[in-house]
């Protein structure tokens, strides 16, 4: 069979054009990486002079830096709850945390829930998850469950980072539904297997959820031995006396893991087509996290417990800058899903879609957002935070007070009264939920 020349030249034209156009219209690859009590402090970007975290500093100089960012939980499970549905935790009835022994290790994430994961797998998006789920030890619970191709991690709140058993002694390792032996140091671990998962799946628009251990106790660097196991008693926090060395050596494990990743992605080209956003779960624990300027840690509603570190970095997409919008982790689902061009219905989630916010666009994020935990509650609006403790209600401008530690209720009464209205209407809402609390 004879060819026209320019005829057969035009149509490889026109095929190279219609490749070239679709790569470039290629849905991008969303990486999630969340940090467990890293707080608001303790990275380098944020103030930090200790712990050494280039790969993370990296990120936020060429990226974007959130500096009013909130985890939805002051505590892991609730904020996964939140993170995974778009939805107020309280929703999903999980407003505290589950845990490995007693009754709510029964409970979990129900399945009738639609998840973040669920609705990239929904779009043609192989999705991934290396590290920790706190949503639920059953099952029925599990991640794969949960639309995750691929779970290589641990189900519990925490691990030996060695020996990866979890507080009761049962040894918690996880690839799918089956639990098997692995040796390595947790953190390392997710490193591995993240840049396994993106090699594997590079071709191919893909959703990786990397939920870190670190800094999570218990206190133990690398080169810290295993301590739990089954056959003998051990402490929660570890054995280890000098714990800042230890936390130290946590954080700056996870950046090195994440910096691994970051140039793997880099060798196989994908940095321009991958969207990176970097966060913690909750505020840091006790003296140990650096909570910056911020009073109150983990389990608090102060401004310690909740507002996290947060970074959106897509080389080439965001611009470097520092954004000071308040924003909240429940954002995220309706953010992702419009940068990956999948449609939802926007009123059936919390969050709201800062999609734009990313490119430099001014965008309406005023709204209430509210905590609840443990017998305290809060609402935020703009600047002014009503915070009830278990002993008092106190007022706060956050523009003006950071530290929360002026109570301004006696002077900006009418406000006062505005927040409790507003929150205590919330509360009652959420309170028609079946809840999990702890």
């Amino acid at each position: 069979m004879n060819l026209n020349p320019i005829i057969f030249l035009l149509g490889i034209s026109s095929l190279l054009f219609s490749c070239a156009d679709k790569k470039a219209t290629r849905q991008p690859n969303i990486i999630l990486i969340m940090a467990d009590d890293l707080g608001y402090g303790d990275l380098g970007c944020y103030g930090n002079t200790r712990i050494q975290t280039p790969y993370l500093d990296r990120l936020a100089t060429n990226g974007l830096r959130f500096t009013d960012f909130h985890s939805n939980g002051a505590v892991c499970s609730p904020t996964r709850a939140a993170l995974m549905t778009g939805l107020y935790q309280q929703k999903s009835g999980l407003e505290g945390v589950i845990y490995v022994k007693g009754e709510t290790r029964k409970v979990g994430l129900d399945t009738a829930y639609t998840t973040m994961a669920e609705l990239f797998k929904s779009a043609g998006y192989t999705t991934g998850m290396m590290g920790k789920w706190h949503l639920g030890y059953e099952k029925q619970y599990n991640p794969v469950h949960q639309g995750f191709d691929e779970f290589i991690g641990y189900l519990s709140g925490n691990i030996d980072y060695k020996s990866h058993y979890d507080n009761a002694g049962i040894y918690d390792w996880y690839y799918g539904l089956d639990s098997l032996a692995e040796n390595g140091y947790v953190t390392d671990l997710i490193g591995q297997h993240a840049v396994d998962f993106s090699r594997r799946n590079k071709d191919k628009p893909f959703f990786l959820y990397l939920p870190h251990e670190a800094p999570h106790v218990p206190f133990q660097g690398r080169n810290d031995p295993a301590f739990r196991y089954p056959d003998r008693e051990f402490s929660y926090l570890g054995p280890v006396e000098d714990r800042e060395r230890a936390y130290k050596d946590m954080v700056e494990a996870m950046d090195e893991s994440i910096g691994l990743l970051l140039l793997s992605l880099e060798s196989m080209q994908l940095l321009d087509n991958t969207l990176i956003f970097f966060l913690s779960d909750n505020g840091g624990y006790q003296q140990y996290g650096d909570n910056g300027p911020l009073n109150g840690t983990k389990g608090t509603l102060y401004e310690g417990g909740h507002r996290v570190p947060a970074i959106a970095y897509w080389r080439g997409k965001i611009l470097p800058g520092v954004s000071d919008e308040l924003l909240m982790s429940f954002d995220l689902l309706p953010t992702f899903m419009s940068l990956a061009n999948i449609e939802i219905d926007q009123q059936k989630f919390d969050g709201i879609d800062f999609s734009r916010l990313l490119f430099g666009e001014e965008i309406n994020t005023e709204r209430n957002l509210y905590w609840r935990y443990r017998g305290q509650g809060a609402v935020r609006d703009g600047g002014m935070k009503l915070l009830m403790t278990k002993k008092d209600t106190l007022l706060f401008d956050l523009n003006n007070d950071l530290g929360e530690t002026k109570d301004i209720s006696s002077s900006s009464p009418e406000v006062f009264e505005s927040l409790l209205k507003a929150y205590t209407r919330w509360d009652q809402e959420m309170n028609e939920y079946e809840l999990v609390t702890d």
